[in-house]
């Protein structure tokens, strides 16, 4: 049985499940080359159903993550705006009506849409709750049996956070907290407050930005902004900072007064705009590890599932995992909106069909790959020379390449699902240059100065780098480096002392395995820095992808499969 989960608002995306099993899972983004992209996932739906050989015809059900005649509530929210300010409701009736007319209305018409574009088909379709697709996303393929569920984000249809408990093939949501108040609605303003852009997905650079700076402004955002209250609930006070409005870049007077002037885009980063990163930060942990109290005196439980867009969010996820209650944690490593894909198909297969688990998610590769053949036929048509060469050659060679300060694009196997490049569409450089995070930031990827780069580590070699055994083949967490170690990878460390690294396993991903493996040997260091395949677009899908980029920066070497292609330097 084949079931088919989508998503079409931002970050649409596809995923595909034949009997209980992720076959292909895919962002449209990757496809389209258009960051964020907002709309059907034609190309991310015809990609699952080619790895999975069949047709539409073949597709059993199909599952949205969204329900959108559920729209009373915000139409409330935006009625009781009035009382606050004419720009403050005008803001979500603008927000509000290109939703309905652009998005809620065409997602009932697909069914019809799919058959006159796919063909013929015989397919159930379902509307599914969207935090339930995000609580399903990570429950249904995690490692638990029965788990504590909490699930964050801007919004769903209403419900903002969920807590859930998930029991073999049932999840039973317990308390949903709804608009306005909005863990990520809160820290998406904030980032529209120090010039970012929320809808370029900004809040990276906040998180980034925060370790830099000191939590002088926490009282007064805990205070007045995101408060907590006795019942492991919070509040967002939106008189003082709002979401809509910040979307307009603009702001209130008391926000202003207390935390000076908003930051304007081109404004160059002062040490007060990282105070209020590092701020709403630390507001945003506590205001979650509160909820967690919360959530375990309810279940009792000691395994976690996270999903939702705040579990990018990996300082908070380090601070989970070593202050909160919970022993064992999984979070979803496409925990944004893409992932309900995912959680859609499984609610499908697990609380409705009734089917059994027996699947786990231990890697992200579900994307498009590639054959040898595939890439030599792209690099010819490029116009690229290239070498060819079997893998006992190929791994010392770029081992050596990075020992000696090149950076590679390397481009294997099947592209990642999620945010995260883990191996398979990555830069990879020497962690041991401490000037090697500038070179990367300023020269090839064209991005600010205080960016953080990763490190891909052996999993055998991570307890000694962190002082604690530590499983993450998703990146999706940042923890403290041990003090002693610090020193040895400068550029994948922190100026806070953490790092977030990927656990690689040779059962999960051999070859990059091995890759570092030889880097190890090489240089002593079982760990390279690790940062996505991408210039200022989305991460790259196809051959064609990284070529283009190889063509368009400046860094030394690209790897697609077992070609070698070297910059000619003039």
């Amino acid at each position: 049985m084949y079931i088919l989960g989508l998503t079409t608002l931002g970050d649409s995306a596809a995923s595909l499940i034949r009997d209980g099993e992720l076959i292909a899972a895919a962002e449209e983004e990757r496809f389209s080359r258009i960051k964020h992209h907002s709309g059907f996932p034609y190309n991310a739906v015809e990609y699952c159903l080619e790895e999975a050989g069949i047709t539409m015809a073949q597709v059993d059900h199909i599952a949205l993550y969204w329900k959108p005649w559920v729209l009373r509530h915000k139409a409330m929210q935006a009625v009781k705006s009035l009382g606050v300010s004419r720009d403050m409701f005008m803001a979500r009736v603008d927000r509000g009506v290109s939703q309905v007319s652009g998005s809620y209305l065409g997602m009932l018409k697909l069914p019809r849409m799919i058959r006159e574009h796919f063909g013929p088909s015989r397919f159930k379709f379902h509307y599914q709750e969207h935090h339930l697709c995000h609580a399903a996303s990570a429950f249904y393929v995690s490692p638990f049996e029965t788990a504590a569920i909490l699930t964050m984000d801007g919004t769903g249809e209403e419900t903002t956070t969920m807590f859930s408990r998930g029991e073999g093939i049932r999840i039973r949501p317990l308390k949903r907290i709804k608009l306005p108040h909005s863990l990520g609605q809160f820290y998406s303003a904030v980032t529209n407050f120090l010039g970012f852009d929320m809808f370029g997905g900004d809040e990276w650079k906040v998180m980034g930005l925060a370790a830099y700076g000191e939590p002088v402004y926490r009282d007064f955002l805990s205070r007045r902004v995101l408060s907590l209250n006795g019942d492991h609930d919070f509040n967002v006070n939106i008189h003082v900072l709002d979401h809509h409005l910040a979307k307009r870049y603009q702001f209130g007077e008391e926000i202003v007064r207390e935390l000076g002037p908003a930051r304007r885009k081109e404004e160059e980063i002062s040490e007060r705009h990282q105070n209020i990163a590092a701020s709403a930060q630390r507001v945003l942990e506590d205001a979650v590890l509160h909820l967690l109290e919360g959530l375990y005196e309810e279940t009792r439980e000691e395994n976690l599932c996270l999903a939702g867009g705040v579990a990018f969010n990996s300082v908070m996820n380090g601070r989970i995992m070593t202050e909160s209650p919970f022993k064992r944690y999984f979070v979803q490593p496409a925990a944004g909106d893409a992932g309900c894909s995912l959680g859609a198909a499984y609610l499908i297969h697990h609380n409705m069909l009734k089917q059994p688990r027996e699947f786990r998610m231990e890697h992200a590769y579900y994307g498009p790959g590639f054959t040898s053949g595939q890439c030599a036929e792209a690099l010819e048509s490029a116009g690229l020379s290239f070498e060819t060469l079997p893998d006992s050659e190929m791994l010392p060679r770029v081992a050596k390449l990075i020992a000696d300060g090149g950076i590679v694009g390397w481009f294997q196997g099947r592209m990642e699902f999620g945010p995260r490049a883990l191996g398979n569409r990555s830069f990879l450089a020497d962690p041991r240059r401490a000037d090697m995070r500038e070179l990367l930031n300023k020269k090839v990827k064209l991005r600010e100065w205080f960016r953080p780069l990763a490190p891909s580590m052996l999993e055998e070699a991570a307890e000694e780098i962190f002082g604690r055994p530590h499983h993450d083949p998703f990146m999706i967490t940042v923890l403290k480096v041990a003090e002693n170690q610090r020193g040895r990878a400068p550029a994948v460390v922190h100026v806070d002392g953490t790092a977030r690294p990927q656990t690689v396993s040779r059962e999960t991903n051999p070859r990059y395995w091995e890759l570092i493996g030889e880097f190890k040997r090489i240089t002593g260091e079982p760990l390279l820095l690790n940062t996505s395949f991408n210039v200022q677009e989305p991460i790259v899908c196809r051959p064609e992808d990284a070529i283009k980029t190889f063509k368009n920066a400046s860094f030394d070497a690209l790897v697609i499969e077992n070609h070698l292609v070297m910059r000619q330097r003039e």
